[in-house]
């Protein structure tokens, strides 16, 4: 069996690890890999390099995506799904291997409709943690522990100059997985989220509360990006409580740098899965971690919205 695989949309620490496992797992079984470049549009390009298990050593301890990745807008358009399908089809792709978020695994549903022969199978690569039916998704560790060791070094500073607020801005889109992590962890006092908004007002009271008690020496409050609040809410802190507030962004940051083990494992998991469904005529899923076990989702699931539930945690 030919199986392409590419890395789609945002990349995220993972990605590479879960492409030497595919890589590896399929040539255990006899079949070739060709990576195609830069996700939907190397397809579009005919940019594909034949991938063998000697390429991927390495591959596991970087991050970003070796194979690049990219967006493809016009894959809506029932004119390029049918070409995408014809150039996998001259290189004799059998099946398609697409390492992303919803969207990517949308954009592979449309080659399948163009095409039924065609099997495609998602792996979720997202930091944001947002895959329907899914505990987990490539890359989250890795921002987590990024996020941990961002707000550890800014509660040094905290602790040694009290009174200060500081707004940390995180990524994540319009999911408060990351945000409110810090909260749960105990290392913010409250998230400003999508899933649960607050007003100006209600953050500067949160500030006041926390600046009254004694025994807290600092104030420090999350904001998902999907807000677009963190500034705006910084003026108006300031303007009321005339306090010394910082914002801080991590940004890209966060997306990038060495997955951790639990990334590389989770990869591994995936991989297997995705080149089993392969071998055992399992057609257009995408691979889940769920209650602690991998298995599958109809990828027509994937448009499904995850409700966020950590409030309970």
């Amino acid at each position: 069996m030919n199986i392409a695989v590419i890395t789609s949309g945002g990349d995220s620490p993972g990605m590479n690890p879960c492409l030497a496992q595919v890589v590896k797992n399929a040539a255990k079984k006899g079949h070739t890999v060709y990576g195609y470049r830069r996700g939907f549009v190397g397809i579009r390009d005919k940019d594909s390099v034949k991938l063998e298990p000697g390429d991927v050593q390495g591959w596991y301890k970087q991050g970003g995506t070796v194979l690049r990745t990219g967006r493809l807008p016009e894959l809506k358009e029932e004119y390029w799904q049918k070409k995408l399908v014809d150039n996998l089809r001259e290189n004799a792709i059998d099946a398609l291997i697409v390492i992303g978020g919803d969207g990517s695994f949308k954009g592979a549903l449309s080659l399948h409709k163009a095409d039924s022969s065609l099997n495609v199978i998602g792996i979720p690569g997202t930091i944001d943690n947002n895959i329907y039916g899914s505990d987990y998704t490539l890359g989250f560790d890795t921002a987590l522990n990024k996020q941990v060791n961002y707000i550890d070094d800014i509660s040094d500073t905290a602790l040694s100059y009290p009174g200060r607020v500081f707004f940390v801005e995180t990524l994540g889109a319009w999911d408060g997985y990351l945000t409110h992590s810090s909260v749960l962890m105990g290392m913010a006092d409250c998230s400003v989220l999508v899933e649960k908004p607050m007003s100006n007002e209600e953050i500067c009271q949160k500030v006041r509360e926390v600046l009254a008690d004694p025994q807290r020496d600092y104030v420090l409050i999350t904001f998902a990006e999907g807000c677009y609040q963190m500034m705006e809410a910084a003026e108006y802190v300031r303007k009321e409580l005339g306090v010394n507030l910082k914002c801080n962004l991590l940004g890209y940051q966060q997306r990038g740098g060495v997955p951790t083990a639990r990334e590389r494992l989770h990869a591994a998991g995936f991989a297997k899965y995705a080149v089993d469904a392969l071998d055992q005529g399992i057609k257009n899923v995408y691979v889940v971690y769920k209650d602690g076990k991998y298995g599958y989702q109809d990828i027509t699931n994937a448009s499904n919205k995850k409700v966020f539930d950590w409030f309970t945690l």
